[in-house]
C-alpha cells in the first residue's frame, strides 16, 4: 500500500484484521479491530482488505470532530460488519468507498448508535464491480441527534445490488435524512429499500428520505421502496421514490454537441449522483469521488 494511496497522512491499513500500516495521531487508538477516538479533531483514512469475513468497530468520544475516509476491498462471498458508537456532542463525517472486484456477492452490515447533540454524516460510493447485499441500520438514541446519509450506487453488466437503509428515532428532537441515488445499466439490477422509523413519544423528530434510480437499458431492472413507520403525532416525515429511464433526447442532444455516447452517459450520471459529494466538505474527497464517477458509462 503506497503512500500516494492515502487521502490523509494519518491512516490505518488492515488486512484480514491484521494491521499492516498504521500511522495514528495522538488521541486515536487501534486495539485489534476497534478504532477509538478521544476528544479532539482528527482526519484519518482507513483501508480494509478482506479475504474472509471480518469486522471493524468505531467509537467516537464526547466532543470529537472527525473526517474519515474508508476504502474497502472484499473477496467473493465475504461479509464485512461495522459498528459505530457516537457519543454526545460529536461531529463525525465518514466517506465510504467500495473498491471490491468480486464475482460472487459480498455483504455489508453497518450498525450505529448516535448520542445526544451529535451529528453523524455518512456518504457511500457504491460503484464497485460485482454483486452485493447491504444493510445499513442506525439508531438516533439521544435528543438532538442528527444523521444524514447519502449514497451513490451503480449496477451494470449482470450485477445484482440490494441496499436496505434504516434510520430509527429512539429519542425526541432527532433528525434523520437519507438520499439514495442509483443507476442501473446493461442487465444490472438494483433494489433500494429506505426505512424511517419514529417510535412513540419521540416528538418533534423528523424523518425524510429520497430513493431514486435511473435505468439506462431495456434489460436493466430497478426498484426503489420507501417505508415510514410513524408512531407519534408531533413529528415531520416525508418520502420520495422513483425509477425512471434515461431521456434519450437528452443523450442525443449531448452527442450532437460533440460528446461521444460514453461521455454523454458519464455526464448525465454524474449530475444524477452528484449530491453524495456534498456529504463531506473536503477537496481531496471530492476530487477522488469525481474520479470514481468516471467508471460510469465505461
Amino acid at each position: 500500500m503506497g503512500e500516494n494511496r492515502y487521502f490523509y497522512s494519518h491512516h490505518v491499513f488492515l488486512e484480514d484484521g491484521q494491521s499492516k500500516d498504521v500511522v495514528l495521531p495522538e488521541g486515536v487508538h487501534l486495539d485489534g479491530t476497534t478504532l477509538s477516538f478521544d476528544e479532539g479533531k482528527y482526519d484519518l483514512h482507513v483501508v480494509i482488505e478482506l479475504h474472509h469475513d471480518g469486522a471493524l468497530h468505531y467509537h467516537f468520544a464526547n466532543n470529537t470532530t472527525v473526517n474519515l475516509v474508508e476504502t474497502r476491498k472484499l473477496a467473493d462471498n465475504v461479509k464485512f460488519t461495522r459498528t459505530f458508537k457516537v457519543d454526545e456532542n460529536a461531529n463525525v463525517n465518514i466517506f465510504n468507498e467500495n473498491d471490491s472486484v468480486n464475482h460472487e456477492a459480498i455483504h455489508f452490515d453497518d450498525q450505529g448508535v448516535v448520542g445526544s447533540d451529535s451529528s453523524f454524516h455518512l456518504g457511500y460510493a457504491e460503484l464497485s464491480d460485482g454483486s452485493l447485499d447491504a444493510s445499513y441500520h442506525f439508531i438516533l438514541a439521544g435528543p438532538n441527534a442528527n444523521m444524514k446519509l447519502r449514497m451513490a450506487a451503480l449496477s451494470k453488466l449482470e450485477e445484482k445490488k440490494h441496499y436496505t437503509v434504516n434510520i430509527e428515532h429512539h429519542a425526541p428532537y432527532t433528525y434523520g435524512i437519507m438520499d439514495n441515488y442509483g443507476v442501473a445499466k446493461d442487465a444490472g439490477s438494483m433494489i433500494i429499500d429506505g426505512i424511517g422509523t419514529i417510535k412513540k413519544g419521540m416528538h418533534k423528530s423528523e424523518s425524510h428520505q429520497t430513493n431514486k434510480i435511473m435505468v439506462f437499458d431495456e434489460a436493466s431492472r430497478a426498484s426503489a421502496n420507501p417505508y415510514l413507520y410513524i408512531d407519534d403525532y408531533d413529528v415531520q416525515a416525508s418520502h420520495a421514490a422513483g425509477v425512471g429511464r434515461m431521456d434519450e433526447n437528452h443523450l442525443y442532444y449531448l452527442q450532437s454537441r460533440g460528446l461521444t455516447k460514453r461521455q454523454a452517459m458519464q455526464l448525465i450520471t454524474y449530475g444524477y449522483l452528484k449530491p453524495v459529494i456534498d456529504v463531506v466538505d473536503n477537496p481531496m474527497i471530492k476530487e477522488r469521488f469525481e474520479k470514481v464517477l468516471g467508471k460510469v458509462g465505461a
